[in-house]
């Protein structure tokens, strides 16, 4: 009698689906919508990774958690192993913001930094080739939140395209954020199996990690890697991974490449704060940050449904947030609330 496979749930996904109030209308957009994948219990859409991926290492009776990361897939596949109770050792980007890195300390994560990861393509093609050498030693597997890596994680992800498809909303462009390109990748063959709502997939990139958004514009077929520069956190991977799926599942979903300096990148992190209420990281600022160049661009209609990813909390990275409000922030202190419009600005008040 075969025994019921195990899975491991945090309450991740269904996530809210809202349209934006106010980005939208002022950049010309009339139908804005934006995808909150920064509401899942670790702060980002690697919750859907990592459920489907610790999942399949349970009822693989596999004992160890080995994973990479730059940040939001090390804190997901360690709050997960955590539930599951599985140790997790994760090898990390040279460049994660140490707010990642204290979450998956806090899950119990043991992690290890290595030089050069994430931003030098050779580097980081030997980490992942020793790693998959350590990970036969250890009889675990690598998890990667790529296809080429570990699909069967991937697949969860794939749920955003089946929730978008489900929400009555007939959406015709989805902008991705795009490192590696598996979230772009996942959402592309997520509608794919909808059964009638294809839109047209877009990849985002910063303009220092431009491996995927450069070449599909371009006509090419084929990903490249570089030496990354970006300075957005979770977006610096400098190797192909899914590049070359991605580039043709979003030519075939009509979708094309979309470059953005990081600058574009923090000002619409700081516009989703103070014009739409939504604390996001700057890697969930970058769809964004793509749809508004479309726009401008006369790429997309201004009447259609556009649905940005914004995918992880503004939690996640500090030093992102010290770019909004300052780097020597106080709170002004008073005695009394005697000077009150003098405090506050006239400017502020009805």
């Amino acid at each position: 009698m075969n025994s019921k496979p195990q899975s491991v749930c945090l309450g991740e996904g269904n996530t809210p689906f809202i349209r934006s109030r106010s980005i939208g209308p002022s950049v010309g957009l009339a139908n804005l919508y934006f995808k909150l994948e920064l509401t899942n219990p670790t702060g980002s859409y690697k919750d859907r990774f990592a459920a489907a991926a610790i999942s399949r290492l349970l009822n693989d009776n596999t004992r160890l958690c080995l994973g990479t990361s730059s940040g939001n897939t090390g804190a997901a596949l360690a709050a997960f192993s955590a539930a599951a109770g599985l140790p997790c050792i994760l090898v990390i980007v040279d460049t994660a913001p140490a707010e990642k890195l204290r979450q998956m300390a806090a899950y119990g994560a043991k992690l290890i930094k290595v030089k050069g990861f994430g931003m030098d393509a050779e580097v980081t093609r030997k980490v992942a080739s020793d790693l998959g050498h350590l990970a036969e030693k250890l009889n675990t597997s690598v998890q990667i939140s790529a296809y080429c890596h570990s699909p069967t994680g991937m697949t969860g992800v794939e749920s955003i395209s089946l929730e978008l498809a489900d929400s009555g909303i007939v959406t015709d462009h989805v902008f991705s954020p795009s490192g590696g390109g598996g979230l772009t990748l996942a959402v592309a063959r997520g509608f794919q199996k909808a059964n009638e709502i294809k839109p047209a997939v877009h990849c985002v990139q910063p303009e220092g990690n431009n491996t995927i958004a450069g070449p599909l514009r371009r006509g090419g077929n084929h990903a490249e890697s570089c030496q990354c520069t970006t300075t957005i956190s979770g977006l610096q991977v400098a190797t192909v991974l899914d590049g070359n799926e991605t580039i043709a599942a979003c030519r075939k979903s009509g979708g094309t490449g979309h470059l953005v300096t990081d600058e574009e990148v923090y000002q619409c992190q700081s516009r989703l704060a103070r014009e739409e209420g939504l604390f996001s990281e700057p890697a969930g600022a970058v769809a964004l940050a793509g749809a508004i160049s479309a726009v401008k661009r006369g790429e997309i209609d201004p009447q259609s449904t556009v649905t940005c990813l914004v995918t992880g909390s503004g939690f996640k990275d500090e030093q992102s947030v010290s770019r909004m409000v300052g780097e020597d922030y106080q709170c002004p202190q008073v005695e009394s609330l005697a000077d009150f419009e003098k405090i506050v600005g006239d400017s502020t008040l009805p």
